[in-house]
């Protein structure tokens, strides 16, 4: 029989997702921990932007510090994320290498750890809870729970945030910032209506040893005898990595590192700024560019996507600065990086690109 570590946690989504998680996920990854089951309950509203965003383009931040909205800038791409206090987020890390975990992949592991906890769910809260591929559970069509996975060195981790109250749509709206371009291929709709909530569903409130019967009871299900739940807390080890972390992603040095505050901050005063957005089929990119002298005096190219290598975005930026302003000399720099063994941008071409500089150069 093994062991299954639980730990019980209250940090905002933010924290969780680029401190906690990490520092339990590289304790497990240099074999330090076993397989751990975490149930956090948001202790805040909280929001997580996408490393190659600018914060500041992508949040209204006296909003966010006014209503007292916890931000954080992640290590990982992908747009603005809201997670609202009262929710629940339940992160399971499995060591593949244990016998006792009946999957391998990321593929079998949705189906296999989803299906149950929707079983679990709607025996325990009387709701019609269902697995909807390939990482959701819906009830009645709108989403209840929603989780991403990752898997390195053979540590599986699932993470699903748990509706567990209704989220404040005001309180989404006004603290991201939407940008009609981001819209522009998409019929007006309620996004409210696309999820729901164990409150709503349920009519009433839920208690706490509810949502950590739920994660009980899903272990139990998905593996049976052959696990023992043990309530746990964090390794001197992974406190410290925690530590660590919160420091680097909380600190404003991390956080306004891809901004114009910062990137910009030695320009030359007498460039000329463009700021230019387009949707692309992967997501919305956009720049800020300045221009001096009939040249691309420094430039920022965001993405809310997630192209590979990250750091790519950076190569296009060192590619376009000094050159002429004009679209198809800047359009063959943009290529040569494009066209490199190993670049992949899913969803944004080479068009895209061009789209997007030929709104800047217009502005300048």
């Amino acid at each position: 029989m093994g062991n299954l570590r639980l730990i019980k946690t209250d940090y905002t989504y933010a924290d969780l997702s680029t401190s906690l998680s990490p520092a339990v996920e590289k304790s497990m990854e240099e074999g330090k921990s076993s397989s751990t089951l975490v149930v956090n309950f948001f202790s805040a509203d909280s929001i997580t932007t996408g490393v190659l965003e600018d914060p500041e383009k992508s949040l209204h931040m006296d909003f966010c510090k006014e209503k007292g909205i916890v931000v954080r800038r992640r290590l990982n791409a992908g747009g603005a994320i809201f997670a609202n206090q009262g929710s629940v987020m339940n992160c399971l890390y499995l060591d593949l290498r244990q016998p006792w975990v009946p999957f391998k992949t990321i593929r079998e592991g949705f189906p296999f750890y989803l299906s149950r906890m929707a079983e679990v769910a709607s025996e325990l809260f009387g709701i019609d809870a269902r697995y909807r591929p390939v990482n959701d559970i819906e009830v009645g069509g709108r989403k209840l729970v929603a989780t991403s996975a990752r898997l390195e060195n053979q540590v599986l981790t699932l993470r699903s945030v748990i509706n567990v109250v209704p989220a404040d749509r005001s309180l989404m709206s006004g603290a991201i910032i939407a940008r009609p371009e981001k819209f522009q291929d998409k019929k007006q709709k309620d996004g409210g209506s696309r999820f729901t909530c164990f409150q709503d569903e349920v009519g009433r409130p839920i208690e706490r040893e509810e949502m950590y019967a739920l994660a009980t009871g899903t272990m139990k299900r998905a593996f049976g005898d052959e696990v023992e739940v043990v309530e746990g807390e964090l390794t001197p080890l992974e406190q410290e990595y925690l530590n660590d972390y919160l420091e680097r992603f909380g600190s404003d040095e991390w956080f306004y590192a891809n901004s114009e505050r910062v990137r910009f901050a030695h320009a030359d005063p007498a460039a000329k700024k463009a700021e230019a957005y387009h949707k692309a089929p992967a997501g919305l990119m956009g720049l800020a560019l300045l221009a001096l002298g009939g040249k691309v005096h420094d430039i920022i190219l965001l993405a809310d996507f997630h192209p590979s290598p990250y750091s790519v975005m950076g190569t296009f930026e060192e590619a376009l600065r000094g050159q002429p302003l004009d679209l198809d000399i800047l359009m063959e720099r943009v290529a040569e990086v494009y066209n490199a063994p190993g670049v992949e941008i899913p969803g944004a071409e080479l068009s895209d690109f061009s789209v997007l500089l030929e709104k800047g150069l217009q502005l300048l």
